[in-house]
């Protein structure tokens, strides 16, 4: 496995592990008082999740990095955009704001390890 392969699958792993925590921490925060920030917080540790469960599968076969390039790309946008949204309406909450800022770094992890894949790949 190339270091890049194993920088993504690292990389995958941890998106996977955080992603699963902050599905907890978004839903407890729900259960505490439901806010909109709480729906931004599920939302992008779930889609921090799916792309960290996608690229630790994807460095098994780095043939398969090019079909992940676009949805991490996108999730690295819509996890970004929810952190804003976080930023937006936390009213003075610091926990929301954690919690997007570490989903949105995860999938630019995730996007930049499968960008450098690609990049291995298209040049053998």
């Amino acid at each position: 496995m190339s270091p890049e392969a194993k920088r993504l699958k690292i990389f995958g792993i941890v998106a996977l592990i955080a992603g699963c925590a902050c599905v907890v921490a978004g839903i407890i925060l729900a259960v505490l008082g439901v806010d909109i920030t709480d729906l931004f917080v599920v939302v992008a540790s779930v889609v921090s999740l799916l792309v960290g469960a996608w690229g630790a599968r994807v460095a098994n076969v780095p043939s398969n990095a090019p079909k992940l390039m676009g949805p991490s790309a996108g999730a690295t946008v819509a996890t970004g955009a929810l952190c804003a949204g976080d930023v937006a309406f936390a009213n003075g909450q610091v926990v929301p704001i954690v919690v997007g800022v570490i989903t949105f770094v995860l999938a630019l992890l995730v996007t930049i390890a499968t960008s450098a894949v690609k990049r291995n790949v298209e040049k053998v």
